[in-house]
C-alpha cells in the first residue's frame, strides 16, 4: 500500500505538488490567518469589534457572489494563465491591505483576499485534481488537500513571528513577495512537469467548454441533488468559522486559558490531515457518492462533546473530531461532485458550492454573535447546532 502511494506521488509529482502549493498558500485568505491582523486594523481605523465584523462579512459575501463567475473560468481558460491571474490577485490584495488607511480600502483588500485566497486558490487546487485524475481521483484530492491543514498548523506561527519582528503591514508585504517570487514561479514549474498530461486533456477543451455553458444556475439549484449536498457544505463552513471566531470567548466561559485554546487548534489540523489521507483510498474504493452521507458523523460527535462537557481536555478532542470530519469531507465531497456532474464542468459546479461555503463563513459568526447577545451560553448554542447537523446528516442519506 505504502509502495503504491509512493509510486503514485512520484509519477504525478508535478500536479500533486501544484495542488498542495495552492491549498497551502490559500491560507493567506483564510480566517485563521486574517484574524491575526484584526487588532492592528481596528486600532488603525479606530473601529469596534462589531464594525470590523461587518466589514469582514461584507467582503466575504461579496467574494462569495463573485466566485461563480470567476470560478467558472476554470472550465474555459488554460490552467497556467488562470493560476497566475489568481496568484497575482492575491498578491495585490495583500499589498493593498498593507497600505490601507480607510475602511473602503480595507473592504476591497479583504474582498480580494477572500476571493483569490480562500476561494480561488483552493478552488484551482481541488478542481485540478478532480479534472486530471479519474481512477485515483480520491488519492489526488486528499494529497492536494494536505496543504490546508499544513497551512493551519504552520502559517499562524510564521505570520505571528513576522508581525512581532517587522509589524503587521510589513508582514503583509512579505506575504505578497512570497506570492510573487515563490508561489507564481513554483506553480508554473510544477505545471510544466505535468505538461503532457494537461495538454492531452485540453485537446478536447472546445467541446468541454461548450458543455460548461449549458449549466443554468436556477435549474441547478432546483435539482434534488443540490438540496442534498448544499446543506452539508453550508453547515461545515458555518460551524467551523463560528467556533474559531469565538474560541477565546468559549475558553473564557469554560475557564480555559488563551494559550490552551491556541495550542488545541493543532489537533484540528493534525486530524484534518489524517482525514484527508484516509479518505483518498476510501473514495477510490467505494466512491464519493456512497461515502457522502456519513462523513458528518465525527463532526457531529465533536459538537456534542462541546455541548456536553467543559473540561479543558474536551476542546482538543472535539477539534480533532471536527478536523477529521473536515478532512474526510474535503475529499469525499469534491470526488462526488466530479462523479455526479462530470469533470468538464467541475470549475463551474465547484465554484457554485464554494459560494455556499464562503457565504456560510460570513453567516456563522454573525449567528453565534446574535445568540450570545441574547444570553445563550455555548452549551445551548452547540445543542442547537448539533440538532441542525443531525437533520442535515439524515437529509444526506437521500440518494442524490
Amino acid at each position: 500500500m505504502r509502495d503504491k502511494l509512493k509510486a503514485f506521488i512520484k509519477q504525478n509529482f508535478g500536479l500533486l505538488g501544484f495542488g498542495v502549493l495552492l491549498s497551502y498558500f490559500s491560507g493567506f485568505g483564510q480566517t485563521f490567518l486574517l484574524s491575526l491582523y484584526v487588532p492592528s486594523i481596528e486600532a488603525l481605523l479606530s473601529i469596534s469589534n462589531t464594525q470590523f465584523g461587518t466589514i469582514y462579512a461584507t467582503a466575504t459575501i461579496g467574494s462569495a457572489l463573485t466566485l461563480p463567475w470567476l470560478g467558472g473560468y476554470f472550465d474555459k481558460a488554460p490552467l497556467k494563465p488562470y493560476t497566475i491571474m489568481v496568484v497575482f490577485g492575491l498578491c495585490a490584495s495583500l499589498l493593498l491591505l498593507s497600505f490601507a488607511t480607510n475602511i473602503v480600502l480595507v473592504v476591497i483588500a479583504f474582498f480580494g483576499l477572500r476571493l483569490f485566497g480562500q476561494g480561488l486558490m483552493s478552488h484551482i487546487s481541488i478542481a485540478s485534481m478532480a479534472r486530471y485524475f479519474s481512477k485515483a481521483r480520491g488519492k489526488a484530492i486528499s494529497i492536494s488537500g494536505i496543504g490546508h491543514p499544513a497551512g493551519e498548523a504552520s502559517l499562524p506561527l510564521i505570520i505571528t513571528l513576522l508581525i512581532a519582528a517587522f509589524g503587521w503591514q510589513s508582514s503583509l508585504q512579505v506575504s505578497a513577495a512570497i506570492c510573487l517570487l515563490v508561489v507564481a514561479p513554483l506553480a508554473l514549474l510544477l505545471l510544466q512537469l505535468s505538461k503532457s498530461r494537461i495538454n492531452t486533456y485540453h485537446q478536447h477543451a472546445v467541446s468541454l467548454a461548450g458543455n460548461a455553458k449549458k449549466i443554468n444556475t436556477l435549474k441547478f439549484i432546483s435539482e434534488r441533488r443540490f438540496w442534498i449536498i448544499a446543506p452539508v457544505v453550508f453547515i461545515l463552513g458555518f460551524t467551523n468559522t463560528a467556533i474559531f471566531f469565538f474560541q477565546l470567548k468559549l475558553g473564557a466561559e469554560r475557564g480555559w486559558s488563551a494559550e490552551w485554546v491556541a495550542l488545541s487548534v493543532s489537533a484540528f489540523a493534525i486530524a484534518g490531515a489524517i482525514g484527508l489521507i484516509v479518505s483518498g483510498p476510501l473514495v477510490d474504493r467505494f466512491s464519493g457518492k456512497k461515502l457522502f452521507p456519513y462523513y458528518l458523523l465525527p463532526y457531529l460527535a465533536g459538537v456534542l462533546l462541546l455541548m456536553s462537557f467543559s473540561h479543558a481536555i474536551v476542546y482538543p478532542v472535539a477539534l480533532a473530531l471536527l478536523g477529521l470530519g473536515n478532512g474526510l469531507g474535503s475529499t469525499i465531497k469534491n470526488a462526488m461532485l466530479a462523479e455526479l456532474y462530470g469533470t468538464e464542468v467541475i470549475g463551474r459546479i465547484r465554484s457554485l458550492f464554494t459560494t455556499i461555503m464562503v457565504l456560510s463563513t460570513a453567516l456563522g459568526p454573525i449567528s453565534f454573535g446574535i445568540l450570545l447577545d441574547l444570553n445563550w451560553n455555548f452549551s445551548m448554542i452547540f445543542g442547537l447546532t448539533s440538532t441542525i447537523i443531525l437533520l442535515v446528516s439524515v437529509n444526506a442519506l437521500r440518494k442524490p
